[in-house]
């Protein structure tokens, strides 16, 4: 593995961070495909888990030498570096029989990718996998049938100034000072909700619909049977089962740990002592720009 579970340098030219960065990426993108061992896949998530750490620190550090292009910077490796972990937990959640989470770090990768191209220029290229992902897709799924759910707020607010969000500079999704300006709902209410084409979450989706046999879900096509008391009656209205909110607005930077869960745990038994101590190894000392 290219990006060792060791000790890094604590200091580093922005050159030498760059290649430590893009070598780590390169290496994890080689496991992207569904023929690959799901143990040599978990074993990338853990290795960009440690490479996530590192660019979180180093774009700390240039918070505090108030270096916005370096912070921005590396706030786009953090979603450049999501981006292809989620893709990786997708294949090993789909080898699972696990289609509903896997679907999940489809669209956190497709988010990822996204946020990459509005954190920094240096990461354009993000764009052509994105273009990618949307493809797959297409090509993995079958079609889904999204929800848009409408709120009202007593006020909305900026994420990075804290004023009212009509009032200030600031502009939702660009990044700021190694952040990304988001809008803060206060004290919101539903108000209303309907099936759209496109969407603003893809998250937020109709997960299963019901039949005379039980809950359909939509992505395994496997039924559920009813609870006590639930029935089905022919001819009244499709009832479905639906995603109506995702709460996390940046699913790709959550550890692999997090995500997987259980199946973590499953995966390490299945792949021996290798991937065990790779998983219980200490993180490594941050590496930082000189």
């Amino acid at each position: 593995m290219s990006v060792p579970l060791v000790e890094q340098p604590v200091t580093m030219t922005l050159g030498q961070a760059f290649d430590y960065f893009n070598a780590g990426i390169a290496e994890a993108e080689t496991f992207l495909c569904l023929a690959r061992s799901s143990k040599l896949q978990l074993e990338q998530c853990l290795a960009l888990d440690l490479l996530l750490y590192n660019a979180t620190r180093i774009k700390h550090e240039a918070v505090r030498r108030g270096d916005e292009n370096d912070a921005n910077l590396f706030l786009g490796f953090e979603c450049a570096i999501g981006a292809v972990r989620s893709e990786l937990m997708m294949w090993i959640l789909l080898k699972r029989d696990m289609p509903n989470e896997a679907w999940d770090q489809l669209v956190s990768a497709q988010m990822a990718c996204l946020d990459a191209t509005r954190a920094h220029t240096g990461f354009a290229d993000c764009e052509r996998r994105l273009r990618d992902l949307e493809q797959l897709e297409g090509q993995i799924f079958p079609p889904q049938a999204f929800m848009s759910a409408g709120f009202v707020s007593n006020r909305l607010d900026c994420s990075i100034c804290g004023e009212r969000y009509s009032k200030c500079e600031h502009l939702r999704g660009k990044p700021y000072m190694g952040q990304f300006c988001e809008v803060i709902h206060r004290n919101p209410r539903g108000d209303h909700v309907a099936l759209v084409k496109i969407p603003a979450d893809k998250r937020c989706r109709v997960v299963s619909f019901k039949t005379k046999d039980g809950h359909r879900d939509k992505l395994s096509w496997e039924i559920t049977p009813y609870r006590k008391g639930e029935v089905f009656k022919e001819d009244d209205a499709l009832e479905v089962q639906s995603i109506l909110l995702a709460v996390n607005r940046y699913p790709y930077l959550v550890p692999t740990g997090k995500i997987l869960g259980p199946q973590l745990q499953a995966l390490i038994s299945e792949s021996g002592a290798l991937a065990a101590e790779k998983a219980e190894r200490e993180v490594e000392r941050p590496v930082a720009p000189e």
